[in-house]
């Protein structure tokens, strides 16, 4: 029995300590990609749409083949009627069974064939790369929700880190006031202010709360399940290396190996092969065919005599000999010259040329958006980076104006005003930067993708 209870209560522990560990696990920027690859929704939407382009790209290559199908029917025939195995008049009822083969290959038909396979292939090229370009916009996706934890959760430690500083002047001016150093509105002004702090944690403490659930939405994790990232150490050392960047550079790389403009210069294709399939249907089309039919009826076999009664009859033969006896083959080569069509074909032709068209100003308007895009991660970088030196200059200014302002209110030479104002502006000035210092990392992760790098925040 104790033993009993050694086990029950060793196997609580461990489970216990998995649940707990499920729950206090990391997520990296990594792990939230790797998973959202594997499990969102619109990822594994477009993964079925690609897979569906690679049926309709097989079919295109089959459709070169021959067609071939086997057919059978068994027939009552009430009355008088024509016996579709004889080919004989048959009087009173009977029943008749037909099997046959028929085959049917296209010969040529202005090469509508191979263009279409070739369209096929350039669709099922576009539908990858719509693919990969959807995981590569998810991945971006997941590294701005990422990055805005990060940055949500330092502005949550600053406004946290500002309310412990006031919670300790009140605990100063409290004393002072019952000292009778401090009139009351100096006590007042400090818990004003120890209210606003905490109301402000509470809000950045929100709008960190949001941007988990947010993150968590689009890994489409359940809403109670335990969800903690990983907080790596953002470098900000090295901000003056984005001049070392060339944004041309960037975009020579990217429009080479970026999946949107491998997407847009397949449809383009694509489109012309379209064109190649509109213009075939103005040439003749010639097939060869075969088929091979044989049969069975019931009915008597009859004969003619010219003495009475003129019309003899034998009951009809076995199955197979029937089926042998009938056996008839054919191999037919047919060709049907397009002669009018109601300008139907013209009209395709002059529909797919202006397709071409649209797909190739999409080509050219991906490329100018894909340089724009880059140009403005460039520059935001840039900027953010300057932003970031400036912000923490003021916020290194600030600090020094608060520690001396501190000094000055413990020797009763300013007012507790003087005092918060100049510890808001820290804050700010330290909100700011992080703001600056994320914005940065946000550009530049930008700038890394577009030049095929990894995601990562290591």
């Amino acid at each position: 029995m104790k033993t009993l209870r050694v086990k029950v209560l060793f196997i609580a522990v461990f489970i216990t300590q998995i649940l707990s560990a499920q729950v206090t696990e990391k997520w990296t920027l990594e792990k939230c990609i790797d998973y959202a690859f594997k499990n969102n929704f619109t990822l594994r939407q477009a993964d079925l749409a690609t897979k569906v382009s690679g049926n309709q790209y097989t079919q295109s290559e089959l459709n070169v083949l021959p067609s071939v199908n086997a057919s059978a029917s068994y027939n009552f025939n009430f009355g008088n009627s024509i016996n579709p195995v004889t080919y004989t008049f048959t009087n009173g009822n009977s029943q008749t069974s037909q099997v046959g083969l028929q085959g049917n290959l296209t010969l040529f038909n202005g090469l509508q064939q191979i263009n279409t396979i070739k369209k096929s292939k350039y669709d099922l090229l576009g539908s990858q790369f719509d693919y990969e370009n959807a995981k590569s916009n998810m991945a971006l996706n997941i590294a701005s929700a990422y990055l805005q934890i990060l940055l949500n959760r330092e502005i949550v430690q600053v406004a946290e880190e500002q309310r412990k500083i006031t919670a300790e002047q009140r605990e100063t001016v409290k004393k002072k006031f019952d000292a009778g150093l401090l009139p009351e509105t100096s006590l007042l002004e400090v818990e004003a202010q120890l209210a606003r702090d905490e109301a402000n944690v509470v809000n950045n403490q929100g709008v960190y709360d949001l941007s988990v659930v947010n993150l968590k939405q689009m890994l489409q994790l359940p809403a109670e399940q335990g969800f903690d990232i990983d907080v790596p150490q953002v470098n900000t050392d090295n901000m003056s290396a984005i001049t070392d960047v060339n944004s041309i550079g960037v975009y020579n790389y990217a429009v080479k190996n970026q999946p949107v403009v491998k997407s847009a210069e397949a449809k383009w294709k694509s489109s012309q092969m379209a064109e190649k399939v509109a213009y075939g249907f103005i040439t003749p089309t010639l097939t060869l065919g075969y088929n091979l039919f044989s049969g069975y009826t019931n009915a008597p076999n009859e004969g003619f005599q010219l003495t009475p009664p003129y019309v003899t009859s034998t009951p009809a033969d076995p199955l197979f000999t029937q089926f042998k006896n009938n056996l008839k083959q054919f191999v037919a080569l047919g060709i049907t010259v397009p002669i009018f069509n109601k300008g139907q074909v013209f009209l395709n032709i002059s529909s797919a040329r202006l397709q071409q068209q649209i797909k190739e100003l999409d080509l050219e308007n991906t490329k100018a958006v894909l340089m724009g895009n880059i140009e403005q991660a460039y520059t935001n970088a840039k900027v953010a980076a300057e932003t970031y030196l400036a912000n923490k200059k003021s916020y290194e200014s600030a600090q020094k104006s608060y520690f001396s302002l501190q000094k000055r209110f413990d020797a009763g030479l300013v007012t507790n005003f003087d005092l918060q104002q100049s510890k808001n502006s820290v804050a700010t000035a330290e909100s700011d930067m992080a703001r600056a210092k994320y914005t940065y990392v946000f550009r530049v992760k930008i700038l890394d993708f577009y030049q095929g790098k990894a995601l990562t925040l290591n």
